[in-house]
């Protein structure tokens, strides 16, 4: 299609149609499986000459999400109605329709911008080599891997948190699972009763936007691995933390961090085993800019 104008419209319209109930005008949540999106892209195919690729379905929604003109995009009779897409997991799914929630204006809102008159934190970057600074490459592996480095959550939770932090621990990058986490932390905090741990989560996103449901199950899955698992049987918290470097919207070189309330770990795993991630509250506490001096290639 012209002018950069996506074929999926055209699909989700179709899929939300199937939905409906022509006597009524009720819509029945439903969600959309891997096969269902194959048979109607091929159908649409046939029909009018679509040119989408029939694989790879599971990351229909996750790539319309990383479109600028998501929003611009979303097909009128959706908009009118006021339903959205979000990710589904588990079984073949791949997206649910849901209506917009209270307050919500647009399909596809990003909560996850920093204020024009945000703080803009400077980070020393010369104990990253010079020889590191100037191999940087704009990917999300590297922006964590000097984000860890570098220890801006550590800078963060000391300086910024409303959170009374006593250590922050980094124990690990690229904790694999039902859903992948970047990097974990392990949190000691000051609260009335006493100290607490918590496990804090790292969802870092290059020029693309951080997904609040992708979050949602980050924090469900390690709530379920601290519920589950001895040795993390003292963890009472996990606290979301996402961190986006983007260019045209921050400035060169700034990074975005943007810290979450703590989520009960009780309440994690009960979303876990429910499978009711996307009812996780994610309050964003802290929205604070980071950047590196000298400057680091890629961020």
């Amino acid at each position: 299609m012209a002018g950069g104008q996506s074929e999926k419209p055209i699909v989700f319209e179709y899929l939300f149609k199937q939905r409906l109930d022509h006597a009524t005008g009720d819509f029945v949540t439903s969600t959309i499986t891997n096969s269902e999106l194959q048979e109607a892209i091929a159908t649409l195919r046939g029909d009018l000459g679509l040119t989408l690729s029939v694989s790879n379905p599971a990351n229909f929604l996750k790539d319309w999400l990383r479109m600028d003109t998501r929003n611009e995009q979303w097909p009128d009779l959706l908009r009118q109605g006021r339903y959205t897409a979000r990710q589904a997991f588990g079984k073949g799914a791949v997206f649910d329709f849901v209506p917009y929630a209270p307050g919500q204006a647009e399909p596809f809102p990003d909560n996850f911008t920093l204020p024009a008159d945000a703080n803009i934190h400077v980070v020393e970057a010369v104990s990253l080599s010079s020889a590191a600074r100037a191999l940087g490459r704009a990917d999300e592996s590297w922006l964590i891997q000097v984000s860890v480095h570098q220890r801006v959550l550590q800078t963060h939770f000391a300086i910024y948190s409303d959170l009374d932090v006593i250590d922050l621990f980094h124990l690990q990058n690229t904790l694999k699972g039902p859903t992948e986490v970047d990097a974990v932390f392990l949190l000691i905090l000051r609260a009335t009763a006493g100290l607490k741990k918590a496990l804090v989560t790292f969802e870092a996103k290059m020029n693309d936007p951080i997904l609040p449901d992708q979050i949602r199950n980050q924090v469900a899955y390690m709530a379920k691995r601290c519920a589950s698992e001895p040795a993390l049987s003292d963890v009472e918290l996990i606290v979301p933390v996402a961190a986006a470097s983007r260019a045209k919207q921050y400035g060169k070189g700034v990074i975005g961090v943007f810290e979450m309330e703590p989520i009960p770990v009780s309440e994690g795993a009960a979303a876990y085993d429910n499978k009711t991630q996307h009812h996780l509250t994610l309050t964003i506490s802290k929205a604070i800019g980071y950047q590196f001096s000298p400057p680091v290639a890629g961020i």
